[in-house]
């Protein structure tokens, strides 16, 4: 069974950093790493620079689909008040008329 080690951000920062300057294969063997997974950390950093390193089983979420993602949830709470709404408006309607017909004995 292998150990699976975990290193934190600032680790994984410049031994991408130290791959841009030599090369994946020397800087992986220099750091201890796999080379496959200097390649995994060298290849998340080019194509999300904004937050290269999710970790914990979190996967990444470009900024425009997390603000559709958002927005569409934010449509669906509206549309359920505007629903919660529109029912309280026909139930005091209701009740006001029924107020009206009343005629006390």
């Amino acid at each position: 069974m292998k150990n699976k080690r975990n290193y934190d951000r600032s680790f994984k920062e410049e031994a991408v950093k130290l791959a841009q300057e030599t090369n994946v294969s020397s800087a992986a063997r220099s750091l201890g790493l796999h080379e496959n997974t200097l390649r995994k950390w060298f290849k998340n950093a080019m194509e999300r620079p904004d937050n290269p390193f999710i970790g914990s089983g979190r996967k990444y979420v470009p900024a425009q689909d997390a603000e559709k993602a958002a927005l569409l949830k934010e449509n669906r709470e509206l549309k359920r008040a505007n629903e919660i709404l529109k029912e309280a408006l026909v139930f005091f309607a209701e009740s006001r008329h029924l107020c009206r017909n009343f005629s006390p004995i």
